[in-house]
């Protein structure tokens, strides 16, 4: 064999070698490509899943925040009728009175709670010889200790004033203190809201 012809043959050789190593180096990059490809699916379907979570989070927190606000204006304006239910009853009752029974009552009640020595009534208007009477009738003791005079403003009810000591008996007064009792019955009726249980 001769030289050019051992020349052709090295040269054979290497040309299968150099394209041995082009289809190894294809292949390879084929197959780098296919698991960039596959990474980059994977990491853009993590993406996406997270960002689907992300999202439904936000949706379930701009819902949950809706139905809070939505909740307070309800309240508040629960409240608003509440309020203005509380103010029309303590208006109501104010001008209603209650008459000689419930004037006697409360005349008892103030004046059983009151301390020793002289003292006020104020009732409505009108209603001064009622709660001497009263005064006369239930507690003959304490009726040469009291003054009674008129309330500067009509309210119903009656109020002890004994030197800084106040015992406000007044219908509205009353309302105040039973309100808090009053307020969840009276939502319930209003509102239809059922009673808590416990």
């Amino acid at each position: 064999m001769g030289y050019p012809e051992l020349l052709r043959l090295l040269g054979d050789e290497a040309a299968r070698e150099a394209e041995a190593l082009r289809e190894a180096g294809r292949a390879e990059a084929v197959r780098l490509l296919e698991e960039a490809r596959a990474a980059a699916g994977a990491a853009r379907q993590a993406l996406l899943a997270r960002q689907a979570g992300e999202d439904e989070a936000a949706g379930r927190q701009a819902a949950a925040a809706a139905a809070q606000a939505r909740e307070r204006r309800l309240l508040s304006a629960r409240r608003e009728r509440l309020a203005a239910l509380r103010a029309e009853v303590a208006a109501r009752l104010s001008r209603a009175g209650g008459g000689p029974g419930l004037l006697a009552r409360l005349v008892g009640e103030v004046v059983a709670a009151a301390p020793p020595g002289p003292f006020v009534l104020e009732v409505d208007a009108g209603e001064e010889a009622a709660a001497r009477a009263a005064l006369r009738d239930g507690h003959p003791e304490a009726a040469a200790l009291a003054e009674v005079r008129a309330a500067p403003a009509r309210r119903g009810g009656v109020a002890l004033l004994a030197g800084r000591l106040t015992l406000d008996d007044t219908l509205p007064a009353r309302l105040s203190r039973a309100w808090p009792l009053l307020e969840a019955r009276v939502a319930g009726l209003l509102f239809r809201i059922p009673p808590e249980e416990g």
